[in-house]
């Protein structure tokens, strides 16, 4: 025991895994910072280029890109207002102020140290109750998946700002949209208004970089109120002193860090939700706990490092369905459990038996990966800061030729482009209406999930009654009137009390 425990060591920090690792997540920065460019695309594109490595290798490869990518996506999120990955759009809420306040180098530490250190908590909790988290995990139904879904969207109402009811609009909004396209159980055609381009619905991919990026654009050009704001950014704090900056910031919220990273292992346990919701989710745990409710949306490091903790931690979690029972976490891990098929792996419930090396090695090069966010991170992050240095009237109109790329190079469809333009100026007319983007953009990543379980469910029992009567239904449904009632019961009939 003790000689496999050394070798399964030496594997992963040989020479070969740690070259391997750099690589991957200089690659997943890169590739998760430039809108558009998705760590599963990434990944899903490294598949033929792994076929010919041996298996410890091309784990490597995979685990880091996808992990280097989640976490790159906070970059242009704070840099530019710009989510490079639907995870980090939580990240952009606070992280783009703050870089308007001259804290772009200290903001993008804080996102790197807390990405880091949330995925390892993640990893921890991977290593130790994989079996029991996993068993949970699988007594989840459709019943259970469509109030989790609800929920989010619930929770977009407390990302709204003052308006509740716009959050609500908003949200449902983007329900709406997902029902364009074919008819998921049926087959039927819906909303397509005769456009054959609708048929597969509207591709999710454009219409976040529409709603963020060149709305983005638009506002920046048609404001000159933001043009000074950004181009009198001031970041000539050195790396180390950020660094240091960035570090207390973080072990003065030792509570919020846990929360978010217990929260993002969880939430990335249960297939199919992954690092998106599990931003959201501890972004509104946090904003709910915070005794300054009043800095989120405006540059709070609180709900900056709860989004990036939390997703990051995720990553983690997506393992655990993915090497216990064989079921992807989210579309990511669905990649690189094709990859795992590809070099012979079949994982399951026999495969902590079958493959007991393997896991060990996958769980350290988890480690490994998480340990050099923080290096390469860190390094580019004077670099990468400096974007915002550039005059505006030259990075709008690269963040726009970004924007259109991005659309493109998902399915090379000219049509993606459209809808990125259209999604745009609905983006532009929320904000001048202060209607918030955010509660759109959790409504677009949910649809599919709230429709297709809610019809399996009434297929499977033709009754309402299970979404009432099932344990974990009820527990959802109560948790969800109680952080809607609560607040009104606590401001008619405790005004005095603060928040």
């Amino acid at each position: 025991m003790m000689e496999q425990s050394i070798y399964i060591l030496l594997s992963i920090i040989s020479f070969k895994s740690i070259i391997w690792v750099v690589l991957g997540v200089t690659l997943g920065i890169v590739v998760g910072a430039v809108p558009g460019l998705t760590a599963t695309m990434a990944v899903a594109l490294l598949l033929s280029v792994t076929y010919g490595m041996d298996t410890s290798a091309a784990l490597a490869v995979l685990i880091s890109v996808y992990l280097g990518g989640i976490y790159g996506g906070s970059r242009s999120a704070i840099l530019l207002n710009v989510p490079g990955t639907p995870s980090s759009a939580a990240t952009a809420l606070d992280g783009f102020p703050l870089a308007q306040k001259g804290e772009a180098t200290a903001a993008s530490l804080v996102a790197t140290i807390g990405s880091a250190v949330g995925g390892l908590i993640g990893v921890l909790i991977l290593a130790v109750a994989a079996p029991v988290i996993s068993k949970g995990a699988l007594k989840i139904a459709a019943w259970e998946y469509f109030w989790m879904a609800i929920f989010g969207i619930a929770i977009s109402a407390n990302l709204s700002g003052k308006s509740v009811v716009k959050g609500l609009v908003a949200g449902m909004l983007g329900l709406l949209i997902t029902t364009i396209g074919l008819d998921p159980v049926y087959g039927g055609l819906r909303l397509t208004f005769g456009s054959r381009q609708l048929v597969g619905g509207v591709s999710m991919l454009p219409a976040m970089i529409g709603l963020f990026g060149f709305t983005e654009a638009i506002c920046a050009i048609t404001s000159k109120e933001t043009t000074q704001k950004i181009c009198n950014i001031n970041n000539k704090e050195s790396l180390i002193r950020s660094f240091v900056y960035a570090s207390k910031k973080i072990v003065k919220l030792p509570k919020l860090t846990l929360i978010s990273s217990v929260i993002g292992t969880f939430i990335g346990a249960v297939p199919g939700v992954g690092p998106d919701i599990a931003s959201w989710v501890a972004y509104d745990t946090a904003k709910r706990k915070s005794r300054n409710k009043e800095e989120f949306g405006r540059g709070s490091y609180e709900g900056l490092l709860a989004s990036e903790t939390a997703n990051n931690a995720a990553t983690s979690g997506v393992f655990i369905p993915l090497l216990t029972l064989g079921i992807p976490g989210c579309a990511v891990s669905a990649v690189i459990l094709g990859g795992m098929r590809l070099h012979g792996l079949r994982p399951g419930p026999t495969f902590f038996i079958d493959q007991k090396q393997l896991i060990f090695y996958i769980i350290g090069i988890l480690v490994l990966t998480n340990i050099f966010i923080i290096i390469i991170g860190t390094m580019c992050t004077k670099i990468l800061s400096q974007v915002i240095k550039v005059q505006y009237g030259i990075i709008m109109p690269i963040v726009i030729v970004f924007s259109v790329i991005g659309s493109y190079a998902m399915s090379y469809r000219s049509f993606d482009i459209i809808i990125m333009f259209v999604f745009g100026l609905i983006g532009f007319c929320m904000r001048k209406a202060n209607m918030p983007v955010a509660p759109m953009v959790l409504g677009l990543i949910l649809g599919d999930i709230v429709e297709t379980n809610f019809r399996k469910a009434l297929i499977v029992n033709n009754s309402f009654m299970p979404f009432f009567t099932r344990p974990i239904s009820l527990s959802i449904v109560i948790i969800m009137l109680i952080l809607f009632v609560y607040p009104i019961i606590k401001q008619r009939f405790f005004p005095a009390i603060k928040k």
